[in-house]
């Protein structure tokens, strides 16, 4: 009789492993100190990166010119005008002393300049454009003188071809210079004609000369010669669209009358004509 018996039944092989955490524990310590340095690393260059755009560019870099809203003006020309030499520093750039400079040419109605970073100035400007013109006197030679809404003589002795402007006469120009301004009260008159030129310019076009009529006692009347015809008409100092509207069929009128006149008068409201040779 067997009084024991196999214990494999009963008991299981055990196996151990030994692991140095010290060394583990070593390693991941060092991780976060790794990464701080790289974060370190990455902020000094960008913190340099910066340094250099706002710093080093503004100060080192010349200005580059972007110019708004006057068609056919170079760069050159601009510098020129605005006494530029183009190797003006950002940083150092005078804002307000260019704009100034531009402003009191006669050729801009309005200027802007703006600094854009890190080295771009924007100059924006506004030309003067001509709704008449006028004739000068110049050491006795008779000059073109353009006029724009404002009443400014802007232009003098130039004069664009296939200009289709009126001709203001009735107004003395000894020796003008850019920058003139007419008197104060023909600026409703050359409103009306920049209104004109906006809305119908092929209805202005039909005039080619407006006489400024002095009255005795003040103000003024027109005196409008349209292009087609010999027949000059007198008007108030009113010259819009419905004015010459009116005026146009008041000639298409008379044409048909096949009366010699030369002279219509529709002020008041009410339209009379003189024959030539006849006193009004």
């Amino acid at each position: 009789m067997f009084l024991g018996g196999s214990r494999k039944g009963k008991y299981k092989m055990s196996e151990t492993y030994v692991v140095d955490t010290g060394k583990a524990r070593e390693a991941e310590d060092w991780k976060p100190i790794l990464f701080k340095i790289l974060i370190a690393i990455l902020a000094l260059f960008l913190i340099a990166e910066v340094a250099f755009y706002v710093v080093v560019v503004p100060a080192t870099s010349t200005i580059k010119i972007t110019i708004q809203g006057a068609p056919g003006m170079g760069y050159d020309e601009l510098c020129s005008l605005a006494g530029l030499t183009g190797n003006e520093k950002w940083i150092r750039f005078d804002t307000a002393l260019t704009a100034s400079i531009l402003a009191s040419n006669p050729l801009f109605e309005s200027v802007s300049v703006e600094k854009k970073f890190p080295d771009r100035v924007m100059i924006s400007l506004v030309k003067r454009v001509p709704v008449a013109i006028a004739l000068g006197t110049i050491k006795g030679r008779t000059v073109p003188v353009e006029i724009d809404k404002s009443g400014v003589a802007f232009r003098i002795g130039q004069f664009a071809n296939g200009s289709s402007l009126p001709l203001i006469t009735g107004l003395t120009f000894d020796n003008p210079v850019p920058g003139m301004r007419l008197n104060a009260r023909l600026k409703p008159l050359l409103q009306d004609l920049a209104d004109l030129e906006a809305k119908n310019p092929a209805l202005l076009s039909s005039v080619s000369e407006i006489k400024i009529n002095e009255k005795t006692y003040g103000g003024y009347d027109l005196v409008v010669y349209p292009v087609h015809t010999q027949i000059r008409v007198l008007t108030d100092k009113t010259l819009n669209e419905d004015t010459l509207q009116y005026m146009m069929l008041v000639l298409d009128v008379v044409k048909d009358m096949s009366l010699s006149i030369d002279e219509i008068d529709i002020r008041a409201g009410t339209v009379s004509y003189r024959q030539k040779g006849e006193q009004l």
